[in-house]
Parts: C-alpha cells; structure tokens; sequence
C-alpha cells in the first residue's frame, strides 16, 4: 500500500502480525487436511493418500504418522507399481529435505525405501546415496542427520572381502580427515572417525601403535590450531584414555606437548582438564593438579564448580 505516492514500511508490531495471522492460517490448513487423511484413509485408495499426505509433508516433514500412512500405502500396492512409488518416494523425501535437512522422519524414511528397494527388487541404490549425503554435507557439515544416515550406508556398502576392508576404512578415515580440516568443530566427523579407527584397528592389530601415534598429531594439530574448540578435545579424551590407556601415554609423546601448550594458553580450561587427568592417571604432580582443578573451580569455569571439586 502507497501513501502520497510513498510506500507505507510495516512497522516491527506490524509485521510480527502479519507473520502470526500467516502461521495461524498454515497450522489451520496443516491440521484440516492431517484430520481429514487420519479421518477418511480407510476410505481412500492407496494412490489418493499418497498424494494428500505428499502435499502435507512437502512443508511439514516431521509428521510421522504421515509417513507412516505412506508405508502401508507403498507395500500394498502392486509389485510393478510398489517399486515404482518406492523410487518416487526417494524424490518425495528429497523434496520434503529442502523443508528441513534434519528431519529424522524424512531421513529413516529414505533408509526404509533403500531396504525395500534392495530386498524385494534387488536394486542397490546406496552407493549413489552417498553423492546426497555429499551435497548436504557442503551445505551444512555439521548436519548429524546426514551423518547418521551416510554411516547407515556405509555400514551396507561396507565388503565382504578381508582384503578390501581396510583400503575402505581408510578411505574413509581420509575423507573424515579432510572434513575436519575444514571445521575443527565438526563433532560428527570426529565422532565417526572414533568408529572407523576402531575398525581399522580391529581389522589390524599390527598396525596399532603406527595408527595411534599419527592420531595423536592429528589431535595435537588441531589442540593447537584452536585449543579452545571443545570437539578436539573429547576426541583426544577419547584417544588417551579408551584406546591407548594409561599405561602407554607418554611422557614425551602425549604429555609434555599439552604442557606446552597450557604455558601457551594459560587458563584454557580443557587443556587444564586434560593436564589434571593425565597427571592423576600417572600419579605425579599432584599439587599442582589440585591448584589447577581449584582454578577452574573458583574462577574459570565456576558453572561446573563441583564436577572439578568431585576430582579433588
């Protein structure tokens, strides 16, 4: 609307709303056709709710009881037409992801369609997958939806064959390497890494104490890039502490670099932490441990007061 030839700008009370009036008449129209499927879907045919429940999810994708609907409509049709909507609902789910990339329902309902697909048409579309998991990775590399949905199908890509197992796992590893280094904070990447390792030094013991020492600069480069980046730091608690256990953490290899780096860094709570656990673990520097752990109490980090007290 124009004024005197001006255009009238909304005011923020105005356009909060305009913004309310519009949610009120979505959620009006979201909950008049979920109540008319939940209503009416013993009287309508497979194809027909199909479509009334794709229309709903497209903007509402976390609605699990849609999808579920989809389910037993998809297995009672046909075998020709089953594997046909199987395939359509890959791109329905795909769509409903451009609404909301972390819906669980709409990423186990794409793993549903994936199983389907392979056990009842033996059509193994997983490797494929992998180049979606990609795509919304560059979009948002933190997205642990996606993460836990790209494990899934590396779990079913996964061979057979011992001796492709570990070209696999490292290939793995190296892609995980790289997107750390794109973002230290990427708590997933460290996590499945947690998990590949472990495969990797399952599959071969040998290479144990080669595998965690280079681990170990991986931890430390990126301690010292940004030491005050919480997810490098529960992974190396997670490497000092449950892989190479305290009997084989090293004075010079494990604990005097973070020494280092806490006269680098004073005050940096997680090196400090790391410090007193490794330093209890091997018995030494006992008072200075109890001086630090007080520190982080009193004046650091005094939100987590007792925790640091429970270790004194």
């Amino acid at each position: 609307m124009s004024v005197h030839g001006q255009v009238k700008v909304r005011t923020s009370a105005e356009q909060k709303a305009a913004r309310e009036r519009e949610r009120a008449e979505k959620l009006r129209l979201y909950s008049t056709q979920y109540e008319n499927i939940l209503n009416n879907r013993q009287l309508m045919d497979s194809f027909n709710l199909l479509k009334q429940t794709e229309n709903i999810l497209v903007d509402h994708p976390d609605c699990f009881t849609l999808w579920n609907i989809r389910r037993e409509s998809i297995v009672k049709l046909e075998n020709d037409k089953q594997k046909e909507y199987l395939e359509k609902e890959l791109q329905v789910t795909q769509m409903c992801l451009k609404s909301n990339s972390k819906s669980y329902s709409c990423w186990y309902q794409r793993q549903w369609c994936l199983k389907q697909l392979k056990e009842k048409f033996n059509l193994n579309l997983y490797q494929n997958e992998l180049e979606l998991c990609k795509k919304y990775l560059e979009y948002d590399e933190r997205n642990f939806h996606c993460w836990a949905y790209r494990y899934y199908l590396l779990e079913r890509l996964c061979p057979s064959s011992t001796s492709e197992l570990e070209p696999f796992y490292e290939n793995e590893l190296s892609f995980l390497r790289s997107t750390i280094g794109i973002n230290l904070s990427n708590y997933s990447a460290w996590h499945y890494r947690s998990k590949y390792l472990d495969k990797l030094l399952d599959h071969n013991p040998s290479r144990r104490s080669t595998l965690l020492s280079t681990e170990w600069q991986l931890v430390l480069s990126a301690v010292y890039t940004d030491c005050s980046d919480q997810a490098a730091w529960f992974y190396a608690r997670w490497l000092l502490f449950k892989q190479l256990g305290i009997q084989l953490i090293s004075e010079d290899e494990h604990i005097k670099p973070l020494e280092e780096l806490d006269e680098l860094e004073s005050g940096n709570k997680w090196c400090m932490l790391a410090l007193c656990q490794l330093w209890k673990g091997k018995a030494e520097n006992n008072d200075k441990r109890i001086n630090y752990l007080e520190q982080l109490a009193n004046r650091i980090d005094p939100d987590r007061e007792q925790f640091y007290r429970d270790q004194i």
